[in-house]
């Protein structure tokens, strides 16, 4: 309830003063939201289904991946007619976060938690669990830059619009993938990440530089495959498999790498673009990407053996 009270809240503010300052409020309220609710939705779902607790990460990352995706493909098809700072997109989603509060306070059912453990815990990373944590925290770098950076590249050749479908993109190809990475050990899918996202941000990289919407769109992609698919899904399962009766607090700090990884690369790759160039920097930061995967890639491959 209180994660869905903080998405309407923000979804309120960029109605009523659509401004920078507006944004940055409502995003703040947006990440405590989802963070509340990706790790209680975890623990709720196990407690609820603990016969189906393999099946429960494949579920969440299905829902949020979709969420993201179609959020920004359903705006943007709003904003080829009309462009605004308050597109309808926003009353949409503020009447289904209405519903959703009502649903959630008279129909979900409640789970008996531990009265001796606090309401709230501090993330755990159990053993063997830092290679997915820095997996995910390398993919969402690059979606964190496919968010910021990447609309700044296309308006330069004039494609600003086909900023949402390329958000929509990179989400749901990595959903369609998530049937088979379900299907594959963990470490696969995790190895299977690691060569496919600096092929797709480096598609991505040569379309916005030479303004090919076609390769943006195919490295967004192929790059999505592994945000949301490889890497998100199968480093989601090994942090459920290791976590065991931790597994929320497990989740959290999956996901606290996750954000660290797409907030924080991109305000320094902003901030190095002004100083020296967009293009120059984004090449720096793939190469950046290509070596990190190399590293885990290596890494895994020696534990494997």
């Amino acid at each position: 309830m209180v994660a869905l009270s903080f998405s309407l809240c923000a979804t309120l503010l960029m109605i009523v003063h659509p401004t920078i300052q507006m944004l940055f409020l409502a995003r703040l309220l947006q990440g405590v939201g989802l963070g509340l609710s990706v790790g209680t939705c975890t623990a709720y779902l196990i407690a609820l289904y603990p016969e189906k607790s393999n099946w429960i990460p494949t579920f969440i990352a299905l829902c949020s991946s979709v969420g993201f995706g179609g959020g920004a493909l359903f705006t943007a098809l709003l904003s080829f007619q009309h462009m605004t700072l308050a597109p309808l997109s926003y009353w949409i989603v503020l009447g289904f976060l209405i519903l959703t509060i009502v649903g959630v306070f008279f129909f979900v059912p409640p789970v008996q938690g531990d009265s001796g453990k606090p309401m709230m815990n501090m993330p755990t990373f159990p053993k063997g669990t830092m290679p997915a944590n820095a997996a995910i925290a390398v993919a969402w770098s690059v979606c964190g830059l496919v968010i910021s950076v990447l609309p700044a590249q296309l308006k330069l050749n004039g494609y600003e619009l086909w900023v949402g479908p390329a958000l929509f993109l990179i989400n749901m190809a990595g959903v369609l993938m998530q049937p088979f990475v379900r299907k594959m050990n963990s470490t696969a899918a995790l190895l299977a990440g690691f060569i496919c996202l600096p092929c797709g941000y480096g598609l991505l990289l040569i379309g916005a530089n030479s303004g090919s919407i076609i390769l943006v769109l195919a490295g967004t992609m192929l790059a999505g495959t592994a945000c949301y698919g490889f890497t998100y899904l199968g480093g989601l399962q090994l942090i459920v498999e290791r976590g065991k009766k931790e597994a929320a607090r497990a989740v959290a700090g999956f996901y606290l790498f996750a954000y660290l990884g797409l907030g924080l690369p991109s305000v320094f790759v902003g901030l190095f673009a002004d100083l020296y160039g967009t293009q120059m920097v984004l090449t720096v930061f793939f190469l950046v990407v290509l070596a990190a995967c190399l590293i885990l890639l290596i890494s895994s491959v020696k534990k494997q053996k």
